[in-house]
Parts: structure tokens; sequence; C-alpha cells
């Protein structure tokens, strides 16, 4: 027994098997259904279907693996409901009500890892996912997603967000700027296909990364109307609209500065782009209407791409070994410079010694992910040397890490970048030194 108060844990060896829990009393009863599982089995979750069909879309082997069972939780939230006297029709429910199982596992497949989660719950929509932003990928894509969004759906509950959360008041200004302009949530259905798609590219000539968001138009009329509704959320910017080759471009005219970005969407007869500036816009529509992908016929992104799952529902490719040699490129002369400025550097790293990014590359491969509906649920799969779950983990880890150590190190009482485990030195206020005429007297 480990107690720290109000925190237990219980543990326990039993032969080859180790047992943990944060309730003693819990700890004996698992103990006891490890034992008598044979004679008493209608009592173990093995005998419930929902867990059986879950865990059969798991593989055989595999090296973690995990259940959960969310009708617990659905279930204390009814209760709550209920409580506030709050009927609920089955179409009003939320997802984690709808949720009947959720599993997942990890496996090691051909050097790389191979991740699987399972929900099982009803199919949301009929849509199938056609990519076909694909088109606009090149061969210095480095990534490249593809998702059914229904925005059109969307608005009446968006309408109704109340709350503090941080887009809240970036939709409520979108929602005005539709009502203003008459657009409704019909002309979104009308106006926008459902397959959302995302890309980035990163040319070697280039210093930063090109990305771009499209949607895929069924009207052009009412695509314009509603990209024009959007460039009035913000009163104090300013949009120049220019038409060429049948295409409408929406320029935002940003101030100069460091970065040089103005937002651009284009809308044509077939597809809506958005992206950071005019240039990269205008290419991407040529690349469109050309209708051929460097992406789909490059070998990387075919193999990963047969090694999963054909998709229903979403997409994702990710280049690392293409990222990875960009961001060398780009940071690494950084890196030297900033240790010409801060000596103290050397004393933990030696920038001088990082290998060249071929070292690197060649031990790391793409990331591909898919979802689709497979019959009771939705199964999402990714495989890569990381997965595309455990490489968002790493970077919502690092930048909490990033931020707590900015927020330290960057304190409002230093006047110095110190090296770490240097003593703190505040900031003293100095009164001016007073006049002094000619002669030398104040």
């Amino acid at each position: 027994m480990f107690t720290v108060a109000p925190f237990t844990l219980a543990t326990a060896f039993d032969g080859e098997w180790f047992f943990a829990a944060n309730d003693l009393g819990e700890l004996k009863a698992i103990l006891y259904r490890a034992h008598h599982r044979a004679q008493d089995q209608k009592s173990t979750l093995e005998s419930d279907k929902q867990f059986r069909a879950a865990m059969a879309h798991l593989p055989a082997n595999y090296a973690l693996s995990f259940y959960v069972q969310p009708k617990i939780f659905a279930e204390k939230l009814a209760t709550l409901r209920a409580a506030d006297g709050r009927n609920v029709s089955v179409e009003e429910q939320t997802m984690l009500e709808q949720m009947r199982s959720i599993c997942g596992s990890s496996r090691f497949d051909h050097g790389k890892i191979h991740d699987l989660f399972f929900v099982g719950m009803p199919k949301l929509a009929d849509a199938k996912l056609a990519r076909s932003s694909l088109t606009l990928g090149t061969k210095d894509t480095f990534l490249y997603l593809a998702m059914l969004l229904n925005l059109g759906q969307k608005f009446d509950a968006l309408n109704q967000t109340t709350g503090t959360a941080p887009m809240t008041g970036g939709w409520r200004k979108a929602l005005h700027a539709f009502a203003r302009t008459g657009v409704t949530a019909e002309d979104w259905k009308a106006a926008f296909g459902v397959e959302l798609g995302a890309l980035a590219e990163w040319p070697a000539s280039a210093r930063w990364p090109w990305f771009f968001v499209t949607f895929p138009v069924q009207d052009a009329d009412k695509a314009g109307k509603i990209v024009e509704a959007l460039t009035r959320v913000d009163e104090d910017s300013i949009w120049n609209q220019t038409e060429k080759d049948d295409v409408r471009y929406f320029a935002m005219v940003s101030p100069a500065g460091l970065l040089a970005i103005s937002p651009t969407i284009a809308v044509s007869n077939k597809i809506m782009i958005a992206g950071l500036d005019p240039i990269s816009v205008e290419t991407a529509v040529k690349r469109n209407d050309a209708g051929r992908s460097e992406l789909s016929n490059s070998a990387d992104y075919d193999k990963a791409a047969r090694s999963i799952p054909a998709p229903t529902n979403f997409f994702a490719y990710v280049d690392v070994p293409l990222l990875y040699s960009r961001l060398d490129a780009a940071l690494r002369p950084m890196f030297l410079v900033s240790a010409a400025f801060l000596p103290w550097l050397s004393d933990y790293v030696d920038l001088a010694k990082l290998p060249p990014s071929e070292i690197i590359t060649k031990h790391i491969s793409p990331i591909v992910s898919s979802q689709r509906y497979d019959g009771d649920g939705y199964v999402a799969e990714s495989m890569g040397s990381i997965t595309l779950n455990q490489s968002g983990i790493g970077l919502v880890t690092l930048a909490a890490f990033g931020t707590t150590y900015y927020q330290r190190a960057m304190a409002p009482n230093l006047n110095t970048l110190a090296p770490p485990g240097a003593p703190i030195v505040p900031r003293r206020r100095i009164s001016p030194s007073p006049s002094l005429s000619p002669s030398g007297t104040p």
C-alpha cells in the first residue's frame, strides 16, 4: 500500500501477473475474478457483446491495447440532465452518448508503428471521401489532409454556442456577417461540398512553407457570395477583388512587416482555395485545372497510402523526412548564429556536431492515417516511424514545455538572458539626473 492523502495505490503480485488499483477493495475484487473467471464467466467483461464486437476489430497480436466503456459516463451525464429536468431526444444526444465502445491497439509492423482505434457508434454521414484536393499536391508537399466536414449542418449549433471558448467570438462575427448579407445554412450546403482539404508544401527555394485550405464548389455564385461575407467579418480589414480566367480572387491588404502575409481566397467553378499569399493560391488554381498530381504519383505517397485501408471519412499524409530536411535547412543557420550570441549554450550542446539531415531522414518514414466506417463503428488506423496520434501528443507536450520555459526565462524582472542556474538580478528604477548648468551646479 502506498498512500499520499487523498491518493492511495494498492499493488499485488499473483503468479506472473502484477495488479495495481487506487482502491484496495477493487484490487481484492479483481484478484478474485482473476482466480475464478473460468467458473464465473458471466460476470467478466468478456461476456459483454459490445466488448466482443469491439475487440473483433483489433489485430490478433499487439504490444498495447485498451478498452473503454463509454456508457458508464453517458449514464452519469443523462442522470445529471434528468436532475435538471431536461429531456433530450435521440437526435440531440451528445457524441459520447452515441458511443457504445472504444478500444485501440498499437503494434510494430515491419519496422514501423501501427495504431488502430475503434469507436462503436451509428454512422454519422453517408458521404464518402473523394480526396479531390489531391491534385494540388506536388513533390514538395509534406502535409495532405482530407476529411468530411459539413459546415452547413453546423450553422444552427454554432449560432446557439455560448460560453467563453476562444473561437466563440470569431464564429459570432462570421455568423453576424452572414446574417447581414443574407447567407443561410442552405446557401452553404448549395455552394460547397462536404470535403475539407488542407495541404502544406515547402519548395527548397522558399524560406517558409505554403499552406492551403480547400472546399469543392457546387455553385460558384453562392460560393462567391459567402466568401464576400467572410471578407466583411473584420470591418477594419481591406480586401481587393480581381477576376482572372473565370476565377475570382479575394486578397487582403496587409501592412508591411517581417512576414509578408496577404490571405487570399480563390473561387472557381470547381474549387475554393484559401492561402497566405496571392501567388501561391494562383499557382494552386492552375494545378487544379491541370488535373495532374505530383504527390499521388510519388513512390513514397503511393507506398504509404497502400499500407492502410482506403478511407471513407478522414485521410492524412505527413512526409516527415521532407519536413525535417526543410526545417534543418531553415533553422540550422539560426542555431549557429544564436550560439555566437549565447556562449553558455556550448556548455550544454555542441551545435557543430548536429548530424546532416540525410543521416536522420534515412531512419524515418512518412506518417499516414485513415478513418473508415466498418459495419458497426469507425476504425482509425495510423502508421509510420511515429503515428499521427503520437506526434499530436508530442507536439502538445512540446508546446506546453516550451511555453512554461519561455514564461520562466522571459520573466518581467529579468534584464538579460542568463544561463541556467545564474542568479536573477531584478531591475531597479533609476531616477534621471538633474540637469546641470554650464558652471556645473544643478
